[in-house]
């Protein structure tokens, strides 16, 4: 499906070690120093929103939304939205991303926008990102957002608000690679109601969606680096957030979970973590192969499960270059029986192979 998309030129978010083996690894001088709650982060229900929901001075930022939705005739949704945001000559420069899964057709739509961000506002309690005819709201409390879209084919008008306490990721929400360091929190939970639009067709949808938050500076190459990444939603209250990296020689670099109880105490998991996949799917529009069906084993706390994907065909491609093609998508948890037991939504990145350059001779 074709759809319009304001374009910029946005190579220089991705293209600083784009498909070689060579990175240019950041001073270890510069990276700040990890702390208990880095940046003071200040998320919880009572307090007031931090400024750390909003933007940062990093190299690479983005804001991350998915979602498991049900219109009111009871059919089933899944979306994606995504803002990356890079710093460029200290100008900042954005790319959104959405995509909506029809579960019932296995339809998939997606859009992308593109700005320079200069309408951007970030006050006390409410930060503003304007992308072209998008726009999106952080606050004015934590954990609560607006997501806005409107195009010809496609319209998404969704309130978010968290009612799980937040996630600080590797125990301090702060790690390094080899590609450098970010920050990262998730608010695992969220009340999600409004409306979609798709052509003609108005839905009211309501739900629970996954919001994280990564900044830093950092790199992302594409392949063979890149990442397997889960965040599942158990039908029992539980959360966790599964994390595999690569590095530039695509070895795994980093591989940890955090597991949070509906009570909100957070188990962060870094051994025992077992990855299992038993399938694959290849787009005919890419060329590219991903991985599918992964059955994962959490040692630590004796947990075993199966993730599997509604739709096979839910790879996001429109807004980057072709190397930052990546799979995100809804899917289904469920227990080795084949029970379900809960939902998720995983991102795989840095599969697509760079194009062929042709010399000029």
């Amino acid at each position: 499906m074709k759809n319009k998309v304001f374009y910029i030129i946005i190579f220089f978010v991705f293209s600083a070690c784009s498909n070689g083996e060579k990175v240019n690894i950041l001073d270890r001088d510069l990276s700040p120093k990890p702390t208990p709650i880095p940046y003071y982060l200040n998320l919880n229900h009572e307090s007031e929103i931090s400024k750390h929901e909003f933007a940062h001075d990093n190299r690479l930022e983005w804001w991350y939304h998915n979602g498991h939705l049900e219109d009111e005739i009871g059919d089933k949704w899944g979306y994606h939205f995504v803002i990356f945001k890079s710093r460029n000559n200290d100008k900042d420069n954005y790319v959104a991303q959405a995509s909506i899964s029809n579960i019932k057709t296995g339809e998939v739509f997606q859009l992308a926008r593109a700005d320079k961000g200069l309408n951007n506002s970030f006050l006390s309690d409410v930060g503003k990102i304007y992308i072209s005819d998008w726009e999106y709201t952080i606050g004015p409390k934590p954990g609560k957002f607006h997501i806005s879209i409107l195009s010809e084919e496609l319209d998404i008008d969704l309130h978010l608000e968290s009612f799980q306490e937040p996630i600080l990721h590797n125990q301090i929400g702060w790690f390094e690679t080899s590609l450098g360091y970010s920050y990262y929190y998730t608010w695992p939970r969220q009340k999600t109601s409004g409306k979609i639009k798709i052509k003609d067709k108005i839905m009211s949808v309501n739900g629970e969606s996954w919001f994280d938050h990564q900044w830093g500076d950092f790199f992302v190459p594409g392949k063979p680096a890149g990442w397997q990444w889960f965040g599942i939603m158990l039908d029992n209250g539980d959360n966790i957030m599964i994390s595999q990296s690569r590095d530039v020689k695509g070895r795994i670099e980093s591989l940890y979970a955090s597991y949070q109880k509906n009570d909100g105490e957070v188990i962060h998991i870094t051994n025992g973590i077992k990855i299992d996949i038993s399938d694959e799917w290849f787009s005919e529009k890419t060329k590219t192969t991903y991985p599918s069906n992964w059955e994962i084993y959490l040692e630590e706390i004796n947990l075993s499960f199966i993730v599997k994907p509604d739709i096979l065909d839910q790879e996001i491609s429109e807004g980057l270059p072709p190397t930052q093609t990546y799979w995100e998508g809804k899917s289904t948890v469920f227990d080795k029986d084949y029970n379900s037991i809960g939902y998720a939504y995983v991102e795989l990145s840095g599969y697509r192979d760079p194009e062929k350059i042709d010399w000029i001779k």
